[in-house]
């Protein structure tokens, strides 16, 4: 079994790697920078650069949808019209909350899951951002 600089297994580093997307970006930024400027295993760099893609990719949906709920907030015609606005607006953020639920709920099994073929030694293949890490990595 291939060991990293650090003494660890590289299936066990790149498992590391997609769950710190899962904890948040200032791990991930720890785990990847490590990575990227220390280890000289290619997959694992792949790995590292792939989660910071996929963290960045759900991040700006995160984002999108956030700023859809404030762009309805701003035309907030609950003033003017009682209840007809009113429902609408309530409807509204029931659906961007669901959403937003929605998109988290996919980014926590999503890195799980890239963590645990990692762990298995598989490689990950993420169509999408293979094809984005071959233009530029």
């Amino acid at each position: 079994m291939e060991k990293s600089k650090l003494g660890i297994s590289v299936s066990l580093f790149g498992a590391l790697t997609f769950m710190s997307g899962y904890f948040g970006i200032s791990v991930l930024v720890l785990v990847a920078g490590y990575i990227l400027l220390r280890e000289e295993n290619a997959s694992l760099r792949k790995n590292a650069v792939g989660t910071i893609v996929l963290y960045l990719a759900f991040a700006a949906l995160s984002l999108c949808i956030g700023l859809l709920s404030n762009v309805i907030s701003l035309f907030n015609f609950s003033n003017w019209m009682y209840e007809y606005a009113y429902t609408f607006y309530d409807i509204w953020n029931s659906f961007i909350s669901c959403l937003n639920t929605l998109v988290n709920i996919a980014e926590k099994v999503i890195f799980g899951l890239l963590a645990l073929f990692a762990l298995l030694g598989k490689e990950v293949k993420i169509p999408v951002i293979d094809k984005f890490l071959e233009k530029h990595f």
